[in-house]
């Protein structure tokens, strides 16, 4: 018999906290300090991202593919760090894997100045990203979000990534312009030792129940419960993979240069407006209401980008992408973990991005093929195909499951 998931109606005559209320129990000392720390290591990391492909090409003569694989690594880091973190925060606790995965990416920052073959940039990038995993995996706001405004908490939390993926392009950007790429990873080291500074005030998480899983059993890492829903984010995820390796190349095809450098901080402002709201209506009214909406959006945006012929068209469509993209993750997220104990949280939330960030890295690989043959244009085409695929998709492993009692 199919889970459902069964929520109780609220009664007419309780009495719902108010919005300031519901902020002050959420955003507690713990949380503030994880969500910080969460910026300043996302911060750094789509930083990374900016100013990596032209430091390799420049400094070892490598070919666009080859400089954009240094980028790629890590995302591969970053998997292998959320799949193995699940199950280290059962055995080390939160705080304990909070610190180290820290520690390890300042260690990755600082061995930067010790590489001097492409190889080894290769395997420092790939810790860097494991470094990432298994930072974002043991950021314990998911322990700290009162049950109640999980959706609404998560999605407070996951502001600070939106954040930090405007902020570190643009301060790629901006940095590249007035000093070397050593002093600029000099910044980044300083600012990943500052995240470490800050993820040390952290003080007495909750204790979770949790035992230890065994390290060569796949339960152990991956949640089954969750992965049924998983597989529709990876589907959605593989067009925001898609825009994030091609944005640059389809703008200077059409000659929008200008309005591309801020097609991110567009879909930032759009996520970062619309996340509280949308986070507060799941916890309301369940998921249904609000992720049905998001594929329609996130559709609207992909046809805006495959007829974007002026700078007013694409930044449009970057709106339209931040409303639909930049909630399913928040969404999705609490979606996973509504579907497990707390004492699996962590298998959820790597369960979860695991699928994510493999859709991220596959769709550029997948789609990138139909550009020769149908230009970028036929290739949002058939990524808005693919995502109408996914909202069917989801209606049969999650969507018909919900009720309400």
């Amino acid at each position: 018999m199919p889970r459902r998931h069964l929520r109780p109606k609220a009664t007419s005559t309780a009495e719902k906290p108010s919005l300031r209320e519901v902020v002050r129990n959420i955003c507690t000392r713990n949380f503030n300090i994880v969500t910080a720390v969460n910026l300043l290591v996302m911060t750094v990391y789509y930083l990374v991202f900016v100013i990596g492909t032209g430091y390799v090409q420049a400094t070892y003569g490598a070919s666009l593919s080859t400089a954009g694989f240094t980028s790629g690594i890590m995302v591969i880091g970053c998997l292998a760090g959320r799949f193995v973190s699940g199950n280290l925060m059962s055995v080390t606790g939160s705080r304990l894997l909070l610190l180290g995965g820290l520690s390890l990416y300042a260690l990755s920052l600082a061995l930067f100045f010790l590489v001097g073959s492409l190889p080894l940039l290769f395997a420092d990038r790939l810790l860097t990203g494991l470094a990432v995993g298994i930072t974002g995996t043991a950021t314990i706001a998911a322990y700290v979000i009162p049950a109640q405004n999980k959706a609404f908490g998560i999605s407070l939390f996951s502001l600070s990534t939106i954040l930090a993926l405007a902020l570190g392009p643009f301060l790629g950007i901006v940095l590249m312009q007035h000093i070397e790429h050593a002093t600029i990873m000099l910044v980044m080291l300083i600012v990943a030792a500052g995240a470490l500074a800050v993820g040390l005030l952290l003080k007495n998480p909750p204790r979770v129940a949790h035992r230890l899983h065994p390290l060569f059993e796949l339960n152990s890492y991956i949640d089954p419960r969750v992965v049924r829903f998983a597989v529709v984010p990876l589907i959605v995820f593989l067009g925001y993979g898609c825009i994030q390796a091609f944005m640059a190349m389809y703008a200077a095809e059409r000659g929008l240069q200008a309005a591309a450098s801020v097609f991110f901080l567009i879909y930032a402002v759009a996520a970062l407006v619309s996340r509280p709201i949308t986070g507060s209506t799941m916890d309301s009214n369940g998921e249904n209401i609000v992720i049905y909406p998001l594929f329609v959006l996130t559709g609207i945006g992909l046809l805006l980008l495959a007829n974007a012929d002026s700078s007013a068209m694409l930044l449009l469509a970057g709106v339209f992408v931040g409303l639909g993209y930049g909630n399913f993750q928040s969404i999705g997220q609490a979606v996973s973990l509504s579907m497990v104990t707390p004492s699996r949280f962590a298998q959820a939330t790597s369960t979860f991005f695991i699928f994510m960030d493999f859709g991220i890295g596959l769709g550029p690989y997948i789609f990138g093929f139909l550009v020769p043959h149908t230009g970028f244009e036929g290739m949002f085409y058939a990524l808005t195909i693919t995502l109408a695929a996914a909202m069917v998709l989801y209606h049969f492993l999650h969507g018909r499951r919900v009720r309400y009692v």
